[in-house]
């Protein structure tokens, strides 16, 4: 009778603590509108919220090109969301030098697991010594291209250096096809293109130092050189390419109209079920190859994505929470088996356990020493504002390397005084 009310007693305590336990409602923002990533995230959201009755999420979605527009205002009101979706880099920076983002290193350290993360993963999430975000997925830049059609040009092996592969661009051309597919009517895909001839045609503290907005000068040599570059590149793009989307030159790659496309490696999983029967199987991969620059050669272009949890948020213990599940190992295998992807956890599966291509790719995020940002969220808004229309003029071939880079600079300048008042 007395163990039997003992146990009732302690049934009693940990009911009274669950009915008192304080109701916290976070708000959680996500830039994924379409399926099947948006019931994906629900039912992350619903899965915390089984483990964590007192806790309930609201979670919206905002389309990608309105979500960097809807952010910036979002953050300057009450409707600021307590965990919300950024790429790391200039985009974030401003959102923390604003006191907009909180600082989540304590929370990571109290617990130790920070050092489940990729570390290469969690550094573009730093910002002045402190930890900002955490990566959802891992990401870099790499061409992908038809075995078949290279074999057919007298292609064995993807190309290693930038020489080797203007000689294989004219051996594809030879066969009446444009080789690279590329689409640049949103220019965030030529940001790619430059980012990594950048990295490899300037030194690594200068070209750093100019993604400073309150310092960078853009007068190094090397980036009209990397200009240059992409500028032999261009004939050799698919016709129009300013007027198409990406994807949609992703589709004639996929019917044999292109030999390769520069794609991310987030996209590798899509091919399997977007392409053509049979077509996946056809497919190898290369990085951009190396060049004579003084930069280094075997950095891998690409950032995370990832989330961060406002500064304002009423909840910062738990919001911070629910990001270390969002981005840990188990919502990361979920995202694996769903879309095929990685998130920036350590030793997360074995090699087998996902199709070859698929974990090659991954693996050359993960092995890689460091990362080089995508330009277009490294890049002050207006400086990227100028790049950009300079870019798809010289990708229309109607301005010169020389001429694109003085306005660079004269953009940069307007920023450092802007910065330097």
């Amino acid at each position: 009778m007395r163990k039997m009310l003992s146990v009732l007693m302690l049934m009693f305590f940990l009911l009274s603590c669950f009915a008192f336990a304080e109701q916290v409602n976070l708000k959680f923002l996500h830039r994924w509108t379409q399926e099947p990533d948006k019931s994906f995230f629900d039912g992350v959201a619903r899965a915390y919220e089984k483990e964590h009755p007192n806790v309930k999420i609201d979670v919206q979605a905002v389309a990608n090109d309105a979500y960097k527009e809807k952010i910036k205002v979002m953050l300057g009101t009450e409707d600021a969301p307590d965990v919300f979706f950024t790429w790391p880099g200039e985009f974030t920076n401003r959102f923390i030098r604003a006191g907009r983002v909180l600082d989540i290193t304590n929370y990571m350290l109290k617990d130790g697991s920070l050092f489940d993360y990729v570390g290469s993963q969690v550094i573009p999430f730093l910002y002045n010594g402190a930890l900002y975000g955490l990566p959802y997925r891992v990401d870099g830049k790499i061409f992908v291209y038809n075995k078949e059609i290279f074999k057919k040009a007298g292609i064995d092996n993807p190309p290693a250096t930038f020489d080797e592969f203007l000689v294989d661009l004219d051996k594809l051309s030879k066969l009446g096809i444009k080789p690279i597919a590329f689409g640049n009517s949103e220019p965030w895909a030529v940001s790619h293109y430059i980012a990594a001839i950048n990295q490899k045609s300037v030194p690594e503290e200068i070209w750093e130092k100019d993604l400073d907005p309150a310092f960078g000068m853009w007068t190094d040599p090397g980036y009209v050189e990397a200009l240059r570059i992409y500028s032999e590149l261009v004939p050799y793009f698919n016709d129009y390419s300013n007027a198409l989307k990406h994807d949609q030159t992703k589709v004639a790659f996929y019917q044999g109209l292109n030999a390769m496309a520069y794609i991310e490696i987030v996209e590798i999983p899509t091919i399997a079920t977007d392409a053509p029967e049979g077509f996946f199987d056809k497919i190898g991969v290369f990085p951009f190859p190396a060049t004579n620059g003084p930069g280094d050669q075997h950095y891998l272009v690409g950032y995370p994505e990832g989330f961060v949890v406002s500064a304002n948020s009423k909840h910062p213990e738990e919001a911070t929470d629910f990001l270390k599940f969002l981005t840990g190992k188990q919502t990361g295998i979920s995202e694996l088996k769903t879309f095929g992807y990685f998130n920036g956890i350590k030793n997360m599966i074995s090699p087998e356990e996902v199709q070859p291509i698929v974990y090659e790719t991954a693996k050359l995020v993960m092995d890689s020493d460091k990362m080089v940002n995508w330009l277009d969220s490294s890049l002050h808004a207006k400086i990227w504002a100028v790049y950009s229309v300079e870019l798809q003029k010289l990708t229309d071939q109607v301005t010169t390397p020389e001429k694109a880079m003085e306005a660079v600079i004269e953009a940069a300048k307007k920023v450092r005084e802007e910065f330097n008042q």
